[in-house]
Order: C-alpha cells, then sequence, then structure tokens
C-alpha cells in the first residue's frame, strides 16, 4: 500500500499533499512512536481513509448526476477509470476534444494523461470538482487594492 511520490505521478492527493509511504506503528525503526508521530499517523490514516470514503464515492455519484445536466466541456480534469486499481490511484486526464455521437450526445473523449493521448468512452471519466477561472483580457485595467480591500488611488504629479 506505500508508494512514493516521484514528482512526476499524476494520482489525486488531498489538498495536494505529498505522498509518502505509511509506516505503522509496529515496524518503526526505534519500536516505539512519540505521541506527536503516533498522534501525526492516526491523522494521516483518518485523512485518507475519509477521502477514499467519502469525496471519492461522492464524486462519482456526482459526476453521473452532473454528466445528465452539463456534458464533459474541453479542458476540464477528469479521473480515467481503471478496473484494475483502486479509485484513490486513477490517473489524472485532461480533456483535448470531445466526439459526440450520432445522436449528438457526446460519447468519446479524447484526453492527455502523463504518458499519452487516449480516446475513451465519457462513462469512463469522472468529472473532478475544478473550474476554470475565467480571465477578462479587456482594456480595462486591473485596479490595485490594498490587503483591506481598498482601491488605491494614485497620485497625480
Amino acid at each position: 500500500m506505500s508508494r512514493v511520490n516521484n514528482g512526476n505521478s499524476q494520482y489525486p492527493t488531498a489538498s495536494g499533499w505529498k505522498r509518502t509511504p505509511l509506516s505503522s506503528p509496529e515496524t518503526s525503526e526505534r519500536g516505539r512512536l512519540g505521541n506527536g508521530e503516533l498522534m501525526s499517523f492516526r491523522l494521516r490514516q483518518t485523512l485518507r481513509s475519509q477521502f477514499r470514503s467519502q469525496y471519492l464515492g461522492q464524486l462519482r455519484q456526482q459526476s453521473i448526476k452532473i454528466y445528465n445536466t452539463q456534458p464533459i466541456k474541453v479542458g476540464e480534469i477528469v479521473l480515467l477509470k481503471d478496473n484494475n486499481k483502486r479509485r484513490s490511484y486513477w490517473n489524472l486526464a485532461r480533456v483535448l476534444k470531445v466526439i459526440p455521437g450520432r445522436d449528438g450526445q457526446i460519447r468519446l473523449a479524447l484526453i492527455k494523461t502523463e504518458n499519452s493521448e487516449l480516446l475513451r468512452p465519457v462513462q469512463r471519466l469522472y468529472r473532478l470538482e475544478l473550474e476554470n477561472p475565467v480571465v477578462k483580457t479587456g482594456d480595462e485595467p486591473i485596479p490595485l487594492t490594498t490587503s483591506s480591500g481598498r482601491v488605491v488611488k494614485t497620485p497625480a504629479k
């Protein structure tokens, strides 16, 4: 179950934490863990189990509901379903192109994974709750604000 993140992995992680191998209290080098280390170990176990059971389970159900109302769009980040792996180890991918079927419904998507581009049916793609922010590139200058939120007025010379 222990995997090391080599920096190139696209496995999803909670809150952007790096994956480190979990050592159980029985396999500790010193034989006994201190209170802080034991609490840290238990906290990581709890967070990992909650992430797997709650977030990934809901993500799968919500993906089916959302697909019925909003089809997958180009640029979205998705999890690529793999029957041979646990859900927490599914690969991440970005949708490059969507391909509709004869009925006009989107049936296939061209996706880019870490190593390749693949053509996959949308039933095997599960959306993440990520939104791409829309950046407006107009002629309007972006107002400069202070940390409290007030607009900074530039002095006239």
